[in-house]
């Protein structure tokens, strides 16, 4: 089974902030989501994590390393999406090199890293991109980047940041049903056009 999630910012102090999540600090947060992703999924699971896994403001930010191997602690595999907080990991860490970042990644233990990936399951292909602004026309789009900002449905796709499913995962049969009610009542609201 495919889940999917984005823009945990594992360390950020700021995001728990920000986000006004329900934890007193980002070690607690950490835990709560590992332990979270762990009742939902099992080894045989792919967790897609859509952008900004960890948090990376400036050169002088470190806390990616420690950050970035939480992917030891998650029983499913986990295939990164680049986010802009990674970028910012590739440009001030690994000299631009998507190729060094992603090795470095796979040695930690992930199952795959990209800038963005078109994914079929139920019947569909989604484009995974972690800002809506990059989505893809040709299909359905799994971002992030947005936090709970605009909610859970765009036109072109569905947002599924950890803040708007309570730090859970969205599993396939989440996305499934989302894709029910996009055609159904979202994409004919009248009082969604304007969005």
């Amino acid at each position: 089974m495919y889940y999917f999630s984005s823009d945990l910012h594992f360390g950020s102090q700021e995001d728990l902030l920000i986000d006004n999540r329900p934890f007193k600090n980002t070690k607690q947060f950490k835990k709560f989501v590992i332990k979270t992703w762990n009742k939902q999924t099992n080894k045989n699971d792919t967790i897609f994590i859509i952008g900004d896994i960890i948090d990376c403001d400036s050169p002088d930010n470190h806390s990616w390393k420690e950050n970035l191997s939480v992917v030891k602690k998650f029983k499913a595999k986990v295939v990164l999406i680049v986010g802009n907080n990674e970028e910012r990991v590739i440009k001030y860490f690994f000299n631009n090199d998507f190729d060094k970042f992603k090795k470095y990644c796979l040695d930690l233990g992930f199952k795959d890293v990209h800038k963005n990936l078109v994914l079929e399951f139920a019947g569909q292909k989604f484009y995974l991109v972690h800002k809506p602004k990059n989505y893809n026309p040709n299909y359905i789009n799994l971002f992030g980047h947005m936090h709970r900002a605009g909610g859970i449905w765009k036109p072109f796709g569905f947002n599924i940041g950890c803040d708007i499913n309570h730090f859970r995962l969205h599993s396939e049969n989440d996305i499934s049903f989302l894709l029910y009610l996009k055609p159904k009542y979202w994409d004919n609201d009248e009082n969604l056009k304007t969005f």
